[in-house]
């Protein structure tokens, strides 16, 4: 057999899985040696290419994160959002449109309250009777006896 490297994740995984896992690998360490020099060389070149993408994937992900702490230790915060804020700023959005909103219907509401007052004085100052005269109970009892209710 040819130098057998063991591996110890700091992962972690399942023990069911991470034991599946070692049979394998110990399964496919016994036939190493049947492997011709061909197929040893491509494995070898597919492994150096995948690590090198793990490695550039682990650098750039160091990179923006500590872009994202050098913006917000110098104060430069303000001026790059960065992907999580989009959430924050999404609600504080939609809480400033359920506020507009509520405005807006307060303000219809008591414009509409305004002209309906509006319209009873106005009635009540151009009507032939005194406006005393809808506060006198004889008056309230001449509409009654005029204008009886239908009871049914």
């Amino acid at each position: 057999m040819k130098n057998i490297y063991t591996h110890h994740r700091q992962d972690n995984f399942n023990p069911a899985l991470d034991a599946a896992g070692e049979l394998l690998a110990q399964r496919l360490l016994s036939r190493v040696d049947d492997i011709n020099a061909n197929t040893l060389q491509r494995l070898r070149a597919a492994r150096e290419q995948a690590v090198e993408h793990r490695r550039l994937v682990l650098v750039h992900e160091s990179q923006t994160s500590l872009s994202f702490a050098g913006h917000s230790m110098t104060g430069h915060a303000e001026r790059s959002v960065s992907p999580s804020r989009w959430p924050q700023l999404s609600g504080i959005g939609m809480l400033l449109a359920l506020l507009l909103g509520l405005w807006m219907i307060d303000v219809i509401q008591t414009e509409d309250s305004m002209q309906n007052a509006a319209e009873i004085d106005r009635v009540l100052l151009t009507d032939d009777l005194p406006p005393a005269a809808y506060i006198d109970p004889g008056f309230k009892y001449f509409l009654k006896l005029s204008y009886p209710t239908e009871s049914r």
